[in-house]
């Protein structure tokens, strides 16, 4: 059944439309065929009782004198006239007693016969019925009598087969006419299905020309047919909302191209100087690398880092900043050969390729020609803008063989060219290799180094060169590692400040040196604390909440702190840094200039910035009294902040004559090895304390 069901099921619709018809109007003939010869069954065995009731009563009525007198000749005459009557099989007489009188046999093999063994019972029973049929034959009993007195009886046995050759005849004629009008009505189907089913192929054949094609601006030809018409108009609905679909799809599917083209291309360019980015920049390094493997060639990076740019950026302006990028690209594309490339891998960074390189001198070459070419002055909007680069070199195979590993190694040359000094180049060393090592294991300690405790804070005295007295300390960390011992602060403080640890050790740094000074201050000792201040903590814009937090919390007032400055942090300082140090002095802090004479400043910034104080670098003070030009730089310096009003405090003093000479010029205070090295809080405490006693003394 299952297998009909599918079967049907992949029929088309013209074929189980015919076939629909075909099983109902022939199940309707043959119900039709069936009522009829039902009918027919039942006139034609209605009309044989009738008939064999007839010819009993007949034949039993003409029996009367030859049963009553006994005669079965004569009675066996009147049987045998049946013989006319094809259709009686047998016929019998019985007496009362229930004997056969007479009887008639026409077949003594007719089925009949059994049947009309059976009379006699029949004919003793006076209520028996006078008819009695089966599939076999009609039995019919009449009983013989002059008037009431009763002298037998007759039973008529009649064979229906005369009945079933009529409703053969009869089937065998209505057969040829169901199949002709069978045959007919599929003849006239066919031809009316085509009218009914025709929109509906069309439909069909639009459908499929839709999806071999792919047009979707075929229509299909809406019918008058109410229903075929309405299906046709929503098909047709149907295609429109996939059309404008299909044209929003492909309008998107072209804006998304568009913007894949756009997002490539700001993926592997860099939109301000139009050179490739550090994305296009890498990928092609793999490749390069690759194919200097397989060629066994030789290939260069340069890693260009500017020196100064921010300031320029933060002076100038952004404008005029990405302006100065463009121009540096110009003037590195200048120096390079035909297939090298150029990117721009950061903000102020610069990545070179060279490919295929032979002779060992051509990085230092095309190095020494970008420094040239960055050498002459920038003119953009009336500015001319003087910058420098460092420049780190790394060589395949030479150095690395892994991409990673020659980026790594660029930098790290990078790194030294700038901490030497800028507008250099470096070539990597094996030396520095180590030294990343060294500094890469200094920086994973140093991350925990604030958690383990690990710092400490010494403190220099200040003297009044005046009074001799000791009126100000200033604030030097110690980092003691279980492991390295006394780590220098020339070695961990650069890597705290490029890692941003810096900021938490400054403000630990700030927090434990107002506790010592809370200690001495309650101890009657009236110092100040210098404490230094990174590039990296001037540039947080919760600077100035942080220092002014710790000293409430502390219970410090602020004019007791004085906060040491570099000058090239005052030289990179923007309009925001600017801000914070006005803040700070507004809060009575006070700022001093530290390793003053080494840097870049001028006039002009220390009239800009609320600086109360400048330090003279040790290199100034070593010389003195004997090297005239330092003490001529001194004399400068001292004469220089007195008429800014400023204080002078000298740095590095290690002899008496030294501290003479100061004092003689009008230096105010100095520190130094003379007054006493760097020590623990509880040394100074006793300083104090030993100062204190000799002053008691004196006195």
């Amino acid at each position: 059944m299952e297998q009909l069901i599918e079967w049907i099921n992949r029929q088309a619709l013209s074929t189980k439309l015919k076939w629909t018809y075909l099983v109902t109007s022939g199940g309707v003939m043959i119900l039709s065929t069936l009522f009829l010869i039902g009918i027919q069954l039942y006139f034609f065995t209605a009309a044989l009782i009738r008939q064999t009731q007839s010819q009993a009563t007949m034949v039993g009525e003409n029996l009367t004198a030859a049963m009553a007198f006994a005669d079965a000749d004569a009675a066996g005459d009147i049987l045998s006239a049946l013989r006319l009557a094809p259709d009686v099989q047998s016929a019998v007489a019985y007496d009362v007693k229930g004997h056969a009188f007479v009887s008639f046999k026409r077949d003594q093999n007719n089925p009949a016969a059994a049947l009309a063994a059976a009379a006699p019972a029949a004919a003793r029973d006076p209520h028996a019925g006078d008819m009695v049929m089966d599939y076999r034959g009609i039995k019919v009993t009449r009983r013989i009598q002059v008037g009431n007195r009763v002298l037998g009886t007759l039973v008529v046995q009649s064979s229906v087969k005369s009945v079933y050759r009529q409703l053969a005849l009869y089937l065998v004629l209505a057969l040829p006419v169901m199949l002709a009008l069978l045959s007919l009505s599929y003849f006239a189907l066919s031809r009316l299905q085509r009218f009914f089913t025709a929109p509906i192929l069309a439909l069909s054949a639009v459908s499929e020309q839709i999806s071999r094609q792919g047009d979707y601006s075929l229509r299909a030809q809406v019918s008058p047919a109410a229903d075929v018409g309405l299906l046709a108009r929503t098909f047709n609905g149907m295609l429109d909302r996939i059309q404008n679909r299909e044209r929003e799809l492909e309008a998107e599917i072209n804006e998304r191209k568009r913007i894949e083209i756009k997002l490539d291309r700001l993926a592997h360019f860099d939109p301000v100087t139009q050179l490739n980015n550090r994305h296009f920049f890498n990928e092609r390094l793999e490749a390069v690398i690759a194919r200097a493997r397989k060629f066994d060639e030789r290939t260069i990076l340069m890693f260009i880092d500017l020196d100064n740019f921010k300031t320029v950026n933060d002076t100038l302006g952004h404008d005029i900043g990405d302006e100065l990028l463009r121009l540096v690209s110009r003037r590195l594309a200048e120096t390079l050969r035909f297939g090298d490339v150029l990117s721009r891998i950061g903000g102020d960074e610069f990545g070179i390729i060279l490919e295929n390189v032979s002779q060992g001198g051509v990085a230092s070459m095309i190095a020494e020609k970008c420094l040239a070419k960055l050498a002459d002055p920038i003119h953009i909007h009336g500015h001319d803008i003087h910058i420098g680069a460092s420049i780190g070199i790394s060589v395949y195979p030479d150095d690395a063989t892994d991409m990673h590993a020659l980026l790594k190694y660029a930098d790290t040359a990078m790194y030294y060219a700038k901490n030497g000094g800028k507008n250099a180049w470096r070539m990597f060393t094996p030396s520095m290799r180590d030294d990343a090592h060294k500094r890469f294991k200094l920086d994973n300690n140093l991350r925990r180094a604030l958690e383990r405790n690990e710092f400490v804070l010494h403190y220099q005295p200040q003297v009044d060169l005046k009074s001799g007295d000791i009126v100000g300390v200033e604030a030097l960390i110690r980092w003691v590692h279980p492991q390295l011992g006394m780590v220098s602060p020339s070695d961990f403080i650069p890597i705290a400040e490029d890692t941003g640890v810096i900021v938490p050790i400054g403000e630990w740094v700030l927090r434990e040196a107002c506790r010592d000074l809370k200690r001495w201050h309650e101890q009657g000792f009236p110092l100040h604390m210098a404490v230094n201040l990174s590039g990296r903590q001037l540039k947080e814009s919760g600077l100035v909440a942080a220092v002014l937090a710790t000293l409430r919390e502390v219970g410090v007032e602020p004019r007791w702190l004085e906060l040491e400055l570099t000058e090239s942090m005052l030289m990179d300082a923007s309009t925001d840094i600017l801000d914070r140090l006005h803040a700070l002095t507004d809060a009575g802090i006070q700022l001093a200039i530290d390793d003053f004479g080494t840097g870049y400043s001028s006039m002009s910034y220390l009239k800009t910035f609320p600086v109360r104080a400048l330090k003279v670098d040790r290199s100034f003070v070593r010389g003195l009294p004997q090297n005239p030009e330092d003490a001529a730089i001194t004399r400068a310096i001292i004469a220089m902040a007195r008429s800014l009003r400023m204080e002078i405090v000298a740095e590095g003093i290690e002899t008496q004559e030294q501290s003479d000479f100061l004092r003689a010029n009008g230096c105010d205070k100095s520190q130094g090895y003379l007054y006493g090295r760097p020590c623990p809080a509880a040394q100074i405490g006793q300083m104090l304390a030993q100062a204190r006693t000799r002053a008691c003394i004196v006195d």
